[in-house]
């Protein structure tokens, strides 16, 4: 769903509490909140965030609340919709802490229920749009957007990356964006602290191949002047990030932000190439000729095999006979320099894989399942068929 609004946008609101003794102090004192964003809302921001980035039932269980979830997002949406008058509020939903495979043990399906339930009661306490925030994996973002996407209301997601551009399983923004445009986010982006040079070359970088706004989140540091920040905020723009905003600031410099985005004009690429595939480090730009390896089987050699074939094939074509393949897919594609291509003849593995596996696959169209079935289920996830 795209974004309704005039771009840029400059996104505002309170620091992020991720855990149920920040958002308590804000529920003790709604007042607080609403002061902070009356202060983002008078400066023009185009977006007040809703502080639930911690408001999941994994987080708020450590601490006895597991089952006030809706209770929890209603209350603090209902203060900043008010505060914010006219303005757009968007609903956080944050990383659990959970580790989602292939890097952890949780199933992406554990994942999205999670997601969803918060989605829908933001969704249901009046939210504009959903605000996936900070990811710490691909498939994090992707289980976030899947669920996010079920309310029907614009969706941007963000990774939370390093000074290399990186989360810590090694996601990028470039195969993120690919993924995430395909699946259905408004706006895909990065939060940083990383100087503007680096943040820039990333939009850059993914600019090309963006069909969506691309979106940078970074606070001003303490000892950051006004000058600096909105340097960097103007850096960012200028190589076409089209969603640009951070945590508390001054009223001055937010002003100033907000005047600066308004006057600056929407940087696109000519011609969007949307036709590539990606893994969680490395993006697939796909040529006209696609040459794929012979099927490839799921057993403990895949590793190496997928290793060989990068010498002599630019898509490497797997095969799942069983459910027991997916995991050595996941595990096994790690290692993978090449655009995966899925062949199975059993439309439930493949919506299972497409569902799990933290990319944008590519789907064997001849693999034996109708092609109207394979058309359905790669829509749905993304996919791309050939």
């Amino acid at each position: 769903m795209k974004l309704p609004w005039k771009l840029p946008l400059v996104v505002g609101g309170s620091a992020k509490p991720a855990s149920a003794e920040g958002m308590t102090a804000y529920r003790r004192d709604p007042a607080r909140l609403a002061d902070e964003v009356r202060l983002y809302a008078a400066a023009g921001c185009g977006i007040v965030r809703v502080p639930t980035a911690g408001a999941n039932r994994i987080l708020l269980e450590k601490d006895g609340l597991g089952g006030e979830v809706q209770a929890i997002n209603a209350q603090l949406t209902a203060v900043v919709r008010q505060a914010a008058e006219s303005g757009l509020t968007a609903g956080c939903l944050g990383p659990t802490g959970l580790r989602a495979e292939p890097y952890g043990d949780t199933p992406v399906t554990a994942l999205i229920a999670v997601y969803a339930e918060q989605a829908k009661a933001l969704r249901d306490a009046g939210c504009d749009m959903l605000l996936c925030e900070g990811m710490t994996s691909l498939n994090e973002a992707r289980a976030a957007l899947l669920a996010a996407r079920e309310t029907r209301l614009p969706v941007i997601v963000t990774l939370r990356v390093d000074d290399q551009g990186e989360t810590a399983t090694g996601a990028r923004l470039l195969p993120t964006v690919i993924t995430l445009q395909a699946l259905g986010a408004a706006a895909v982006g990065i939060e940083t602290d990383a100087p503007a040079g680096e943040a820039a070359e990333w939009i850059e970088e993914a600019l090309d191949y963006a069909a969506v706004p691309l979106a940078v989140l970074s606070s001003a540091a303490p000892e950051e002047t006004q000058e600096a920040y909105l340097e960097r905020m103007h850096a960012l723009l200028d190589a076409g990030t089209a969603i640009v905003g951070g945590a508390v600031v001054s009223a001055q410099t937010l002003e100033a932000l907000c005047r600066l985005a308004d006057e600056h004009a929407i940087v696109a690429a000519p011609e969007i190439d949307t036709d590539a595939a990606a893994g969680e480090r490395e993006a697939f730009f796909l040529g006209e000729d696609i040459s794929c390896s012979e099927p490839l089987v799921c057993d403990s050699s895949l590793e190496d095999a997928l290793i060989e074939a990068e010498e002599e094939y630019n898509a490497a074509r797997v095969e799942l006979a069983v459910p027991e393949d997916i995991p050595r897919l996941l595990e096994a594609s790690q290692v993978c320099r090449l655009p995966i291509v899925i062949t199975t003849d059993r439309a439930l593995l493949l919506d299972e894989a497409l569902l799990r596996y933290p990319g944008r696959l590519l789907v064997d169209s001849l693999g034996g399942i109708e092609r109207t079935l394979i058309d359905d289920i790669a829509a749905q996830y993304g996919a791309v068929v050939f």
